[in-house]
């Protein structure tokens, strides 16, 4: 699945090691991953990306922020607790956050519980006896997983959250942890694009499960690019052979993350909806996989519980001419091709 969601009670750290290097990630008292993003209404990929300790040193520009705030502020580095000062500090960050937040400290790292699986540290910034930023990450046997920065808005051009990425660094770098993880980027989004700076970072590959140079990425190589643009390659082959279909975005590709229902949710952020007809008792969509590199065809049917998922009122607000706005199941894998002119036969067949 793209989007998939674990409740592990307990967590070692080699376990933990394991889950992040297949580009899996801690929320709250849960770990998962997801690949695919919506922000209003434009998807995304997530792009997971790891920092190679071995060789890695701070480049003149970051050496420079860090030691011009280490000679600024005091820093403490411990296992990770909760305090009202911190809570405080979480609540003022929050105001000036862009995004949506967790309610509480609390609630962001231990899901309201009192006691976590995971092995978190923390490291802290004073100014005086002023808290004026802190992160938390957590600790594997060879890997380190950041997991959120936060900081005084009045401390703002001191670039504490960064500041923060960079001694998570080299606390790794003194316990001769190998790998850094700071989560996802996001191409075409900027919001994340301040982890890039940290250095040459590798990003985790869909197609072969494996660790590569982010910078030897290319733009169509990018998951939804490549879907998107196959997709637009199939649609063309199936229409010069009368073959009625329609390009649509998934808004419940993440169904996986939310739902209690046990169901083979599908789980494609855009999708070839084929032969569509309003009140068809099932459907015919085609995907391009990239974890296959091949285009696949599945006979779907709608999930009819769609309210344990999701209020339906979001959903017809959609444009049904730029989205599928049911809820999906995958009956069965009818079809699968490497190539367009394949598939567009074996559309005509399950049309027929």
């Amino acid at each position: 699945m793209f989007a998939e969601k674990h409740y592990p009670e307990a967590l070692l750290p080699d376990d933990l090691d394991a889950y992040l290097e297949k580009g899996w990630y801690r929320m709250g008292q849960t770990i998962f991953t997801t690949h695919f993003l919506s922000f209003g209404d434009q998807f995304y990929s997530a792009i997971w990306i790891r920092l190679t300790l071995d060789g890695y040193s701070f480049r003149k520009s970051l050496r420079k922020l860090f030691n011009r705030n280490l000679s600024r502020f005091q820093v403490s580095f411990g296992p990770a607790h909760l305090t009202r000062d911190k809570e405080r500090l979480y609540n003022r960050y929050k105001m000036s956050f862009p995004g949506v937040l967790a309610s509480n400290l609390k609630e962001a790292l231990l899901d309201g519980e009192e006691d976590t699986i995971y092995n978190t540290f923390e490291t802290c910034i004073y100014d005086g006896n002023r808290l004026i930023g802190a992160s938390f990450f957590d600790v594997g046997s060879r890997s380190v997983a950041s997991i959120m920065g936060m900081y005084d808005p009045e401390y703002e051009k001191y670039s504490l959250g960064f500041f923060t990425m960079l001694l998570e660094i080299q606390f790794c770098q003194e316990r001769g942890i190998p790998f850094y993880y700071p989560g996802y980027v996001v191409p075409g989004y900027a919001r994340f694009d301040y982890k890039l700076r940290i250095g040459e970072v590798d990003y985790f590959d869909l197609g072969t499960n494996q660790w590569k140079a982010f910078k030897e990425l290319p733009i169509e190589e990018i998951p939804l690019n490549k879907m998107q643009l196959r997709l637009s390659e199939l649609q063309a082959h199936l229409s010069a052979d009368g073959v009625p279909s329609r390009l649509l975005n998934y808004p419940l590709f993440e169904a996986n993350l939310f739902s209690f229902w046990r169901a083979r949710y599908f789980d494609y952020p855009v999708l070839l909806h084929c032969y569509p007809q309003e009140e068809a008792t099932f459907h015919l969509i085609a995907v391009f996989d990239v974890r296959q590199n091949a285009f696949l065809l599945f006979k779907c049917s709608r999930f009819e519980e769609i309210q344990f998922v999701i209020n339906e009122s979001v959903l017809h607000k959609l444009d049904h001419e730029r989205y599928f706005a049911d809820l999906l199941v995958v009956d069965q894998l009818l079809w699968k091709t490497d190539t367009a002119e394949e598939m567009t036969q074996g559309l005509k067949q399950a049309g027929s």
